[in-house]
Parts: C-alpha cells; structure tokens; sequence
C-alpha cells in the first residue's frame, strides 16, 4: 500500500471518528434549524474577506523567500502557488498542498526546492506561534484558565524559530556519508532558515494575526447569516479552534476535523455546541468552496509545474537554478 492511500485511509478513520463524536455530542435537529435560516447575503463579504486573507498570506510566504532567493519574488506570482496548495490540501490527503505549492515556486522562479520547503516550514511554525497567542489572549479574556498552555506554547514556538538563525551549524552534523543531492538539500534547507532576520520573523508573525483575525471576521458574519449572537473572543476562538483540527490527519477538505476544533475551543468560551458547530459548518463550507475554486483556477495557470497524481515536477532531475540567491535577479517567467 502506497504511503498517499495509507494517509487517505488514516484521515478517512480520524474523520469518521471527529463525525461520530459530534453526532453523538450535538443536538442535530438544533443545528440544522440553524443552518435552515441562513441569510445568504450575509456571506458576500466573506469573499472579500477571504480574498483579502490569501494575500496577506502570499506576501508573509514572500517575505520568508526573498532573504535568501532574492527581492525579484513577488507575492503576485507566489499566491499562485499558495492557491494551488489551498486547492490540493481541499482535495486530496495529508496536507499535500503544502508540497505542491512548494514545487511551484521552486520551478516558477527558478530558485532551491529546498529552501522554499524551509520558507513553508517556518511560515506553519509562525502561523501556530500566532494562533497560539491569540487563543491564549481570548481565552484569557472568557476567563479560562486554558489560556495558559496556549501562551506556553506560543512562547516555545517562538524560542524554537529564534534557534533558526544558527541552523547553518547544524549542517555540520550532516554525516558525510549521506548522498550528495540528498546533503546539498539538507545545508539549503539549514540556509534558508537562517538567512531569515528577526526583522522578518516579527513581520511576519504580525501578518500571521492578521490572517487569523480575518476568519474571526467570516466567524462573525457566518454567524450573523445564520442570526446567532456569538462574542468577539469566542469567534476569535471558533475560527482558530477550526484551524488547529485542520492539523489533524483527515479525509480531504479537512471534513469533521475543522468542525471537531472549532467546537472544542467554542465551547472554552461557553458557547453551547448546538450554536458553534452550525457556524463552524457554514464557516468551513465557504472557505474550502472558495478557495478551493480559486486554486484550480491557478492551477490552471501553473499547468506543467506540478503533476498531482504524483505531485512532481515533470523532468525534475534539477528544481533549482541556484541553492541560495547570489545578487542576479531570479527569473520572472
């Protein structure tokens, strides 16, 4: 069995079980009632606000890529990439976007695979750090004492991604016996981390809120959509609760696992389960609808940078033009 269906198979079981347990925890009759109401007009700002998420996304990821590939990588040509990750993630298992939206670039501007995976690494290491913060500060704000673990974790995460700055000592404990492509790969990695300055870690965390606080904005709307009164640190929670279940290994789309988070979290807040999940529901809907739409659109755009049945790049004997930017310009396509 190939490790793609194994990954299918576990995210299909950890689905299942995220479905069974809401089922059997939540007043259904309740939550379609809810969801029977919904206002549509209400989610037409979502799509601004969602539009307006994905590029504060794609300049975040260009701003961890040009420290070492260079000011020519722009956030117009990178969100294609990112859609596309969006689209794959929505659409296939274990979070394969994140490899697809990574082979894009490497090819599209000619720069190290390698260093591009270490820009995605340390944007998800960002993004947590982020999520954590603001969780821990809204579940400070309900009064729960939860939000003392999330403020740990943000600070860990953050001591971690500080460390970044002396990976390239690392690449000393390469053994030498390790293939060359394979060791060349490992030091572009360890490089690319470390060419990223406090500066832009910071910046970058910032942008990171920002994103996050924009699907507390599509919370509230949901919510208003559907007529339910849900407070500002509990929608904040909800849209960052939905965030942590998509971590999750699950059937593609992230199904019950974004519904399973939102709710746990949710109800941290003291919002009753029969109001957080037909708002989680509605939430998630939009947002992989959406943004898995506006992926395959790019993908369209992309065509021949990434193959998704093996998610490689055609003829990839050579994903980058040079390891770690070297003054030229990188390549505009």
């Amino acid at each position: 069995m190939s490790a793609p269906t194994r990954g299918l198979l576990l995210g299909i079981v950890v689905s299942v079980a995220a479905a069974a347990l809401l089922v059997t925890t939540t007043d259904l009759s309740a939550v379609a009632a809810d969801l029977g109401r919904a206002q549509l007009i209400w989610l037409l700002p979502g799509l601004v606000v969602l539009g307006a998420q994905a590029w504060v996304r794609a300049v975040r990821w260009t701003s961890l890529i040009r420290p070492w590939a260079g000011p020519a990588i722009r956030a117009g040509r990178v969100i294609d990439a990112m859609l596309v990750g969006y689209f794959v993630n929505a659409v296939m298992p274990a979070r394969l976007g994140e490899v697809a939206r990574t082979l894009v670039v490497a090819r599209r501007e000619s720069v190290a695979f390698a260093g591009v995976a270490a820009s995605v690494v340390v944007e998800r290491a960002i993004d947590v750090m982020a999520l954590a913060v603001l969780a821990a500060v809204a579940l400070a704000v309900t009064g729960s004492s939860w939000s003392i673990p999330f403020a740990i974790l943000a600070v860990t995460i953050a001591v971690v991604v500080g460390l970044g700055r002396r990976a390239t000592g690392l690449a000393r404990l390469v053994p030498g016996r390790t293939p060359q492509r394979l060791a060349e790969g490992i030091r572009g990695f360890l490089g690319a981390v470390a060419a990223m300055p406090p500066s832009v870690i910071g910046a970058a965390a910032a942008l990171s809120a920002v994103a996050w606080l924009a699907d507390t904005t599509l919370v509230l709307l949901v919510s208003r959509a559907l007529g339910l009164d849900i407070p500002v640190p509990a929608a904040v929670l909800i849209g960052l609760g939905g965030a942590l279940g998509t971590a999750l290994p699950a059937a593609p789309g992230y199904l019950a696992t974004y519904e399973l988070g939102a709710v746990a979290l949710g109800t941290l807040a003291g919002v009753p389960r029969e109001t957080v999940l037909p708002v989680a529901i509605l939430t998630h809907l939009v947002g992989v609808i959406v943004l898995a739409a506006a992926g395959a659109i790019a993908l369209g755009r992309v065509s021949g940078l990434v193959r998704l049945d093996s998610l490689s790049v055609p003829g990839a004997g050579h994903l980058g033009a040079r390891p770690l930017y070297d003054g030229r310009p990188t390549q505009d396509g």
